[in-house]
């Protein structure tokens, strides 16, 4: 077996080994940042929320039990410490006034990316008024429809990840739709 397959870096993370750490925080931290900034919704944000999530999998790894994927338990820790962490630093208003967050990423891409200016343009307008309009959605709406749309994930992996019950989970997801749906709507003069 591989010597630096998560179990086994884990396992060495438990007995103190500095360098199985480093590994598994070089294959997971970009993942970690990636999740971060989609909750937080600003690179600055993602960078205080990437640390304390990365904190909070370092102390609780003596909680992850072997024999069952990380990657699940690691994306679980990772939005608890950013809902907590944001619940605690951020108040439940956001200004409108508040600037945009930078271009969406999809991959190695930015969404929209086609060379035609004009098309560029337009995508930058779209995406302006998306992430306004997710700016305005409640943290744990932003993170359950993230994880819904942009990992993909089951309601029941959101309610795991989340520890909100699946109906909650559906509930928030209906709302954050709507909400999102009416601020499109009224920017776009939709019916």
């Amino acid at each position: 077996m591989d010597a630096n397959t998560d179990h086994n870096l884990i396992i060495r993370c438990r007995e103190g080994d500095e360098g199985a750490w480093r590994l598994l925080l070089a294959r997971y931290e970009a993942y970690v940042y990636r999740l971060c900034y989609r909750i937080g919704g600003s690179s600055e944000d993602a960078l205080d929320l990437t640390q304390e999530a990365l904190v909070k999998v370092l102390t609780g790894l003596d909680s992850f039990q072997p024999g069952r994927p990380f990657k699940p338990w690691l994306r679980k820790v990772t939005v608890n410490a950013c809902l907590n962490y944001l619940r605690r630093r951020v108040p439940d208003t956001v200004s409108l006034e508040q600037p945009v967050a930078e271009d969406i990423v999809l991959g190695d891409t930015i969404a929209g990316n086609t060379g035609d200016p004009e098309h560029a343009a337009e995508w930058r307008d779209a995406r302006e008024v998306l992430q306004q309009a997710m700016s305005e959605l409640s943290y744990q709406q932003r993170a359950v429809l993230m994880m819904r749309h942009q990992e993909g994930l089951s309601y029941e992996e959101i309610a795991a990840a989340t520890g909100l019950p699946p109906g909650t989970v559906k509930t928030c997801l209906f709302r954050a739709r709507q909400q999102l749906k009416r601020k499109l709507a009224s920017v776009y003069g939709w019916e």
